[in-house]
């Protein structure tokens, strides 16, 4: 799918790439709606626990950043969001897991607000939306081969991060 499209992906192919015959496909998923269902939702799984462990680290927003900024989540994003124009069940599920995401970054954000050390930032929320604006943005460039004001970009992302995390001693 990330290699090309979801549009290549095929209960044949599937079966293919899995050693299994193109039957037991349709046998456990039912439709190809249901198996990009049931991927993109093992994916949210496996995104929101690392999101999650963002909590415990002891640079949250640094560690929050780092992981939006990962190339195969964003290429799978893509598919899913080109995806979700197509299929209405899958449009669904991509609208919940924004909104879930969303708010787990309000989180993570809002506890690293509390131990920032400046208060001249903007709100958890305003945050959590330019943090996925931009590594999606980042993301979507890079996967096309495109980096032009990236490391500008970088570089001010560093100077605003080094606002929230402790005083070095």
């Amino acid at each position: 799918m990330c290699d090309e499209g979801y549009s290549a992906v095929s209960s044949r192919r599937v079966a293919e790439v899995a050693g299994l015959k193109s039957q037991l496909v349709h046998y456990h998923f039912g439709s190809m709606d249901n198996l990009f269902l049931a991927l993109f939702r093992r994916t949210e799984e496996d995104y929101l626990s690392r999101q999650i462990r963002s909590l415990t680290s002891t640079t949250p927003l640094r560690s929050l950043w780092e992981q939006s900024l990962q190339q195969s989540d964003a290429r799978l994003t893509i598919e899913f969001l080109a995806l979700a124009r197509h299929s209405e069940a899958i449009g669904s599920e991509v609208r919940r897991a924004n909104d879930m995401t969303r708010k787990v970054h309000n989180l993570i954000i809002s506890d690293a607000l509390e131990h920032a050390r400046t208060k001249d930032l903007p709100p958890p929320e305003v945050l959590a939306f330019l943090i996925a604006a931009v590594s999606r943005t980042l993301g979507t460039e890079e996967a096309l081969g495109t980096d032009l004001s990236h490391a500008a970009v970088h570089e001010y992302v560093e100077q605003i991060l080094a606002r929230f995390e402790p005083p070095e001693t």
